[in-house]
């Protein structure tokens, strides 16, 4: 035993037994033996191993706490206090400590558990009891990253184990724990201070050992008195209940059960945001090298309720066992992306807004644009000008070559709680990969390119080109709604957004994220002034006048409006605007008003036809082209202004045109519009209500998506709801300042002809009539192609099979782009050949008769009294269908000396029975620009122009109604209800025939020719046979006017019978020519 056992004092109380025996002795003898060892400890202590049991280290723990005579008594309080320490700050420094129960009674069936519970300590010296038991069969494990490391003992609360692996506890050093003074700070010292009062003040509760209570009483008093003085924070304790993993319960033990909490402070990791992006649910960027970056302790950088980044398991965030509700966190690992993504082609994105280079990026001696690899959740915190500013790009050179450095800079609150922000650097180092280089660029668009006060409609646009995985795709999480669809092979979105877009997600095919593009923050616009729309919406055309400070001019359709984020050749970008998008540019470019009033539904996703169409989404205005123009597609929509079915189509172009207007008003820092709009005199009471109503709708929608007042008229504002004959007139008057002493206003558009005539500046008369560019010409042209073909170079085989709206659309576009030269250069070559002749002979006949209806109305007005004058008027004739004179003049140019205006003064004479005095026709100065000017005039000179009273039309041709005979120089006043309207002899129609050749020959008009076979009477006989045709075409139209006069377009039956001549000529001339 002398070799192995450590000599005893020589005043020790232990006396030898025989040698070889075992002595049964109580466990003072075991305090006797410890107080008697003379043992120096020679360096690094160790206890000592001379107890012969299985509790050898508990016991060495209880004696060395119970006895002060314990030769290495220092030693293992140092450790004792270790682990309390690591116990009450478990939470604050977030160790890995965790807890197990372990009930020997229970395990008996194993033989160690067994020979355990059969040597239980003596319970001499414990600090509690237990009912029924042994203090000692329950004790409590204590395990540091799942191994064991201590447990509790009823004698000394707690026992380090001795060779326990304490991996990260500061106060673990050298393969021993030590006493944590050094490695606390002051915060938590006066925690660990609290929660030792509270374990002192638990002591004696559940038990009445007096002596045992004192030894470790006085440990944790002298323990507690080196932390400091009695701290001002009151004690605070976690609040997990089973923070260890178990209940800690058994007697004085359960003050061991949960651990200090620090009083919360502010989180100093939260991201400040931008000023501009206002309340935001707080972002906590989680990343344990802040606190060395900042050179502070982890238990010191506060994150969120309570939790350090010493005492934060992220792991538990990531699985959900902590919750925050009130923030959003983001590893910073999280906010890079795994991979660099570029374009492989140099200033790829002009519109998008790019970081800061510290040298040019290159890839293969090329220069590269990046997308950005960061984490998009940024942008709901720092507008882009914002993040742009905290980013820098750097290429370095790697070990395995040429690499991309990303660097960002994040503001956080910081130890000092915003005051100021401290600064976060976070950078990731991206290998530049063949793999993740793009080649090709989409197209890609966001309108309207501004910001202003209450704007909240914009809309993004993408194109893949047809580009596939060569480019990348688009997804935009700021939109309200979006609309993705294919066209052949090519790949489309369409967005609808709130707010101008900050940034742009990028991925491929899969959609997998690539990468952001950011987009720069417009300017906002400071809308401070008010103006006049005016909105001639036509058959044709529509167009559009401007009315501020009193100056009236054409809407100026400027390009600005859109922000092209990526360079896309103009070939392929500029195209696929106009198909599918907002174009950019309206043509032809230096007149791009009026606008073909035609409709695309290109890409919407609409199965059915209803009034609930989006605008932009499922209808656009189009901007035709001659080549690119296909009216036959189900997606083209014409003669919308006369559509009675589909109305939606109507008005998804207005709703798109009023978007529009409002989007260039707002560019022009308008913030209040006032809408002047006009309407055909031809359209039916219904019609004039449901146009009104229609914009009435789709203004107070924008009002309330646009922040700009709009102020639209209702059906009888006679300001700002004005018939065509009307608004023509005031241009006349007031614009290009003529006298309207005696003189007929003609807007001769493509579906009506709007007539109003004035005397001493009064309104004697208006109505309109459906007379006009499509019947006087565009019909003859679609019963014979072949004549474009010759004449203009056209492919027939474009043209074959149109009809109507769509021929007449494709039509109006060739003329406005092509007709003017084609007049001027080319007209006199063909001018005498038959098929020429024969066109504009037909077109002749239909304006003469025009004009001699127009003669019927002043003879019937002066035979009512209201027109004073015996005279025939000039006429002052404007509309897009004006430009038809054109083509009847020598050089294709229309003129007062033109011989034309000799057969239209008299046929001004024979209608009206009043001398020919050889009044001339005036072409207007702006052809199709008059009604819209006319409505954003002011203040005019003549009177009448809120004339209340309906004026009916003159019928201009005998006619029954509902049976009853009625004279051709009645007023066409229709009863409620239409039975039939018939005309059945033509009387005036012939007798205009027959004067109309008969000018021809006294006037010897040497530009026309007279009708073929036609014989020059007033006898019906020899030109029975086109009488007869004429009133078979008369008849089929005329047993469609029936029912609720409400509903019905009111013609004139002159006007009736002469549109019925005209497709029975018509019709023989495209027979005659067809070949």
């Amino acid at each position: 035993m002398a070799l192995l056992l450590p000599k005893l004092k020589p005043d020790c109380d232990v006396k030898a037994s025989e040698a070889g025996e075992w002595d049964q002795q109580g466990s003072k003898a075991f305090q006797d033996v410890a107080s008697s060892l003379d043992y120096k400890s020679p360096g690094q202590p160790k206890s000592v191993s001379s107890v012969p049991t299985m509790w050898a280290r508990p016991l060495s723990m209880e004696m060395a706490l119970h006895n002060n005579q314990y030769p290495i008594r220092d030693q293992m309080i140092k450790q004792w206090q270790g682990m309390l320490a690591a116990i009450a700050l478990a939470e604050v420094r977030g160790f890995p400590l965790t807890a197990q129960l372990l009930e020997l009674a229970e395990v008996t069936y194993e033989p160690f558990a067994q020979a355990l519970f059969e040597l239980l300590p003596d319970p001499a010296n414990v600090l509690y009891t237990l009912e029924g038991k042994n203090p000692w069969q329950d004790v409590y494990l204590f395990l540091w990253d799942g191994k064991p490391v201590g447990m509790t003992t009823p004698s000394t609360l707690v026992c380090p184990s001795e060779e326990g692996e304490w991996a990260g506890l500061p106060w673990w050093q050298n393969q021993q724990l030590l006493s944590p003074h050094q490695f606390l700070n002051s915060s938590e010292k006066e925690l660990f201070w609290r929660w030792l009062e509270n374990l002192r003040k638990k002591l004696p509760q559940d038990n009445d050992n007096k002596k045992a209570i004192n030894s470790i009483g006085t440990l944790i008093d002298d323990f507690r008195a080196s932390l400091g003085g009695i701290p001002e924070e009151p004690l605070s304790l976690s609040d997990d209940p089973q923070f260890f993993g178990v209940l800690l319960n058994r007697g004085v033990l359960n003050a061991l059960n949960r651990p200090v909490k620090a009083k919360p402070k502010p989180s100093h990791v939260r991201l400040i945001p931008s000023p501009e992006k206002g309340e935001v649910l707080d972002l906590l960027i989680i990343d344990p090298e802040i606190a060395r970056y900042w050179s502070q302790s982890p238990q010191t950088i506060w994150v969120h309720e309570g939790k350090t980044l010493a005492s934060l398991k992220i792991e538990d965030l990531r699985t959900g066992k902590i919750i925050w509700r009130d923030v959003r966190w983001i590893e910073s690992k999280d906010l890079f992306l795994p991979e660099f993504v570029f374009i492989d082609q140099e200033q790829a994105l002009p519109g998008a807004f790019l970081p800061q280079e510290t040298q040019p990026l290159v890839f293969n001696s090329d220069r590269l644009t990046p997308l950005i690899p960061l984490n998009p959740i940024l942008l709901e915190y720092f507008t882009p000008e914002d993040l742009i500013s905290k980013i820098q790009l750097q290429p370095i050179n790697g070990s395995d070559g040429p690499q991309i450095r990303v660097r960002l800079d994040l503001p956080l609150t910081g130890i000092n709680e915003g005051n100021p922000p401290e600064n976060y650097t976070l950078t990731k180092d991206y290998p530049l990969k063949a793999e993740n280089a793009l080649a090709e660029v989409p197209v890609l668009e966001v309108w309207p390119n501004f910001r202003a006060e209450g704007w909240q409609e914009y809309y993004a646009f993408y194109y893949d080109a047809e580009y596939g995985e060569d480019t990348f795709q688009v997804s935009f999480p700021e939109a309200r709604e979006t609309q993705v669809f294919k066209d052949g092979r090519g790949s489309y979105q369409m967005a609808r957004l709130e707010s101008f877009p900050s940034f742009i997600k990028c991925e491929n095919g899969a959609r997998n994220f690539l990468g952001l593009i950011l987009l720069a923050t417009p300017e906002e616009i400071q809308p401070v002034s008010s103006c006049m729309i005016g909105v001639d919406f036509g058959t044709s055309f529509t167009n559009v006048y401007f009315n501020r400070n009193n100056i009236a001019k054409p809407l100026e359709l400027t390009n600005d409006l859109h922000l092209q984020i990526t360079y896309v050749p103009n070939d392929t970008r500029l195209p696929v605007l106009f198909e599918y998008f907002i174009p950019e540019n309206f043509i032809p470019q230096d007149k791009p008003l009026p606008l073909s009033s035609v409709l695309t539904t290109r890409g919407s996703q609409k199965t059915t036809d209803n009034k609930d169409g989006k605008q932009v989404f499922d209808g656009r205005i189009y901007v035709p082209d001659r080549y690119r123009f296909k009216p036959q597609e189900d997606y083209i929509k014409t003669n919308l202004k006369w559509l009675t079915e589909k109305l939606h189509f109507n008005q998804l172009f207005l709703k798109h045109l009023a978007l529009h207007i409002t989007a260039l008003a707002t560019k022009n820092q308008v913030n209040q519009i006032q809408w002047s709009l006009s309407f055909p005199s031809a359209f039916s009471r219904n019609e004039q209500r449901r146009y009104a109503k229609a914009w009435r709708d789709l203004t107070q929608k924008l009002q309330t998506k646009t922040g700009i007042n709009h102020i639209c008229p209702v059906v009888d504002d006679l300001d700002y709801f004005r018939s065509e004959s009307l608004a023509i007139a005031q241009y006349f008057a007031d614009y290009e300042e003529h006298n309207l002493v005696n003189t007929t206003c003609i807007d001769l558009g493509g579906g009506t002809s709007d007539i109003s005539i004035w005397e001493e500046n009064q309104l004697v008369h208006q109505c309109s009539v459906q007379l006009a560019g499509r019947d006087l010409f565009s019909q003859f042209l679609q019963w014979n192609p072949k004549f474009l073909e010759r004449r203009f170079g056209v492919n027939v085989s474009d043209w074959n099979g149109l009809r109507g709206g769509a021929f007449n659309a494709k039509l109006d576009v060739l003329l406005r782009l092509e007709s003017e030269e084609w007049l001027h250069q080319r007209r006199d070559f063909v001018a005498d050949e038959p098929d020429f002749q024969g066109l504009i002979q037909l077109t002749a006949i239909g304006i003469a008769g025009l004009y001699y209806y127009v003669g019927l109305l002043l003879r019937v007005l002066h035979q009512e009294g209201k027109y004073s004058r015996e005279e025939i008027t000039p006429v002052y004739i404007g509309g897009n269908g004006s430009r038809l004179l054109n083509w009847l003049a020598v050089g294709g140019e229309f003129d007062s000396n033109s011989e034309i205006n000799e057969l239209l003064s008299r046929m001004l004479s024979s209608g009206s029975g009043f001398k020919d005095t050889e009044e001339i026709t005036r072409l207007s100065q702006k052809p199709k620009d008059e009604v819209a000017c006319g409505l954003v005039l002011r203040d005019s000179k003549l009177e009448g122009l809120k004339k209340k009273a309906r004026d009916y039309p003159i019928a201009g041709e005998d006619y029954l109604l509902n049976g009853i005979d009625i004279s051709w120089d009645s007023r066409l006043e229709l009863p409620e209800e239409v039975q039939e309207l018939k005309v059945p002899h033509l009387k005036q129609l012939k007798k205009f025939l027959y004067e109309f050749h008969v000018a021809l020959r006294d006037l010897d008009i040497e530009e026309l020719k007279r009708l073929e076979g036609y014989q020059v009477t007033l006898d019906s006989e020899p030109n029975d046979q086109l009488w007869r045709s004429t009133s078979k075409e008369l008849t089929n139209v005329s047993l469609n006017i029936k029912g609720n006069s409400d509903n019905i377009r009111v013609e004139p039956p002159f006007i009736l019978g002469l549109k019925a001549l005209l497709q029975v000529l018509g019709k023989q001339w495209a027979e005659k020519w067809k070949k």
